[in-house]
C-alpha cells in the first residue's frame, strides 16, 4: 500500500471513529478531498477502507453480532444455547431494544459506509485528473455500495433517511424517508451502477461488484416491491450473461473459486477464512452459543444433498447438536480457501423462478426453481399450480439461503408470513417485531427521526 493511502485511511477512520457522520464539518471533508481523489491508487485505497468496514465492522461481518447470525436466531433458522450472549438472546428472544448496543452498530456504521460512499462520489465527480474510465468505475462501485448499504437498513429499520450528500448542514436535519421513496432511490443508484461499472473488473476473484452484481442486486430490489416483471428482467440477465454458472458439486459452493459467486469480501489476510465458520462449528459437544433449530433440519425434504452436504453434526454420546457446515474452514490455511459471500447466482434463480410464477408463467418458474432442485438431487417438481409453486419456491429459498444474511427472515416480511410462522414458533414474538427499533442515541441526536418504531 503506498504511503499516501495509508495516510488517508488513517484520517478516515479517526474521522469516522470520532463523531457520527452526520456532524461532521465541511473544511475537513474538503481538505481529504483534495488528496485522495488526485488519481486511481488512492481512490482504490478508499475503497479498501469500505471493504475492510463491511468485513469486519458492518452488518456483514461474520462474526456473532453480524447479520447472518443474529437474524438468523431472531427468525426460525438457529437456537440460542447460551445465557452468556446477552445481545444474541436479545434477539432469540425477539426482545431487542432501543438501547441494544447491536442496532446502534447496525445504523451508525451503515451511515459511515454510506458517508464514504458519498464522499467518493463528491471527489471522484470533481476530480481533474482521473481518467474518464477510472471515473466510471468508482461512481459506479459507489453507487452500488451505497444502495447496498440503505437496501439492508431500510429492511432492519423499515423508514430511514436515503442520504446522497456529505453536507452537513442538510446531514443534520434528515428525515426518514417512506419505504417506497427508498426502493425508487435504490433502483436509481442501481441501474447508474450497471451503467458505470464495468462487466468485468479485473478481478477474477469477484471482490469488487461489476455490472452483473449490481444487476442481480436490482432483480432482488424488484422482488422486494414486487414489481415482476422487472424482478424477471433484471434476473434473467445475469443467468444469460454467460459469467457465472450454478456450482454442481455442493461441497465447492462456498468455496473461494466458486462460479457461481457474483459478489464475495476478501478476508483480508492470505489463509484467513470466514467469521461464519468460526462462530457456527463448534469445537466440542455441547455447542457453546449456537446450534441449527428443528424448525428448519425437519425442512428437508429426503434425498436432499444439501441435509448431508451443507449441515453438519457433534455429539457428546447421548445428544447431538446440528450445525450450519457451508462455510468449513474455522482456523486459518495455508492458503485462504472459503471468502464470505454476499451475492451468488443461486439466489437470482430463486428470483427468477418466483417473477415467473407471479407473472403467470409457471413453465419458466419450474425451470429455475427445478435447476436448483437437481443440484440438490431432488426429483423435479412438476404441474402443481400457482400457489403450490411459489409455496414450493419460498420453501427452495428457506433451504437454500439459510444462515445467509438474514434472507429467512426478510423473505418472511415481504411475504407476509412472519407472524403465521414466527408467531407459532417465538414465544415473545410479536408482529411488531417485524422491524428493529430505532437506536435510542440517533432519536436523542435528531428528533427528526422521531417517532420510534411501533412497539418500542
Amino acid at each position: 500500500m503506498k504511503p499516501i493511502t495509508y495516510s488517508i485511511l488513517v484520517f478516515m477512520g479517526l474521522l469516522m471513529s470520532c463523531e457520527d457522520y452526520l456532524e461532521i464539518d465541511a473544511p475537513k471533508n474538503q481538505l481529504a478531498g483534495e488528496h485522495i481523489f488526485t488519481e486511481s491508487a488512492t481512490v482504490d485505497g478508499v475503497f479498501a477502507h469500505i471493504y475492510a468496514q463491511l468485513r469486519g465492522q458492518a452488518f456483514t461481518k461474520g462474526n456473532s453480532t453480524g447479520l447472518t447470525c443474529l437474524m438468523g436466531h431472531y427468525a426460525d433458522e438457529l437456537d440460542h444455547l447460551s445465557e452468556s450472549q446477552q445481545v444474541t438472546r436479545n434477539f432469540y428472544n425477539n426482545s431487542v431494544s432501543p438501547e441494544d448496543g447491536s442496532t446502534d452498530d447496525f445504523w451508525n456504521v451503515s451511515y459511515n459506509l454510506v458517508y464514504d460512499c458519498n464522499r467518493t462520489l463528491e471527489g471522484v465527480a470533481a476530480s481533474k485528473s482521473l481518467s474518464q474510465a477510472d471515473k466510471d468505475r468508482f461512481m459506479g462501485e459507489a453507487y452500488f455500495l451505497r444502495a447496498f448499504v440503505h437496501f439492508y437498513v431500510t429492511n432492519f429499520f423499515g423508514e430511514v433517511p436515503y442520504i446522497t450528500t456529505t453536507d452537513y448542514r442538510v446531514n443534520q436535519k434528515v428525515e426518514r424517508d417512506d419505504v417506497e421513496s427508498i426502493y425508487k432511490n435504490l433502483e436509481q443508484d442501481l441501474l447508474r451502477a450497471k451503467e458505470l461499472l464495468p462487466e468485468t473488473f479485473g478481478d477474477d476473484m469477484n471482490f469488487r461488484p461489476n455490472r452483473w452484481t449490481a444487476t442481480a442486486l436490482l432483480s432482488r430490489v424488484y422482488l422486494y416491491q414486487g414489481n415482476w416483471p422487472l424482478a424477471l428482467e433484471q434476473a434473467e440477465l445475469v443467468i444469460g450473461s454467460g459469467g457465472y454458472t450454478l456450482e454442481p458439486d455442493l461441497d465447492l459452493v462456498f468455496q473461494k473459486n466458486s462460479p457461481e459467486t457474483l459478489w464475495q469480501l476478501d478476508t483480508g489476510m492470505e489463509g484467513a477464512n470466514t467469521g461464519e465458520a468460526s462462530i457456527f462449528i463448534p469445537v466440542s459437544a455441547p455447542p457453546s452459543n449456537t446450534a441449527l433449530s428443528n424448525a428448519l433440519l425437519e425442512a428437508f425434504e429426503a434425498g436432499d444433498a444439501r441435509r448431508d452436504r451443507w449441515v453438519a453434526s457433534i455429539t457428546d454420546g447421548s445428544q447431538t447438536w446440528y450445525f450450519p457446515y457451508k462455510y468449513r474452514e474455522r482456523m486459518a490455511t495455508d492458503v485462504t480457501r472459503e471468502c464470505p459471500i454476499l451475492l451468488r447466482l443461486a439466489e437470482v434463480y430463486l428470483i427468477a423462478a418466483e417473477a415467473s410464477v407471479q407473472l403467470g408463467q409457471l413453465e419458466g418458474g419450474l425451470d429455475y426453481v427445478n435447476a436448483i432442485r437437481e443440484r440438490a438431487t431432488l426429483y423435479d417438481l412438476g404441474p402443481i399450480g400457482h400457489e403450490g409453486l411459489l409455496d414450493a419456491i419460498y420453501h427452495e429459498r428457506k433451504i437454500e439461503l439459510f444462515t445467509e444474511l438474514g434472507h429467512r427472515f426478510f423473505d418472511l416480511k415481504r411475504t407476509g408470513r412472519a407472524d403465521i410462522v414466527l408467531g407459532l414458533l417465538k414465544p415473545y414474538w410479536d408482529s411488531t417485531d417485524i422491524l428493529l427499533p430505532l437506536p435510542e442515541d440517533e432519536l436523542l441526536k435528531n428528533p427528526k427521526l422521531l417517532p420510534q418504531n411501533e412497539g418500542y
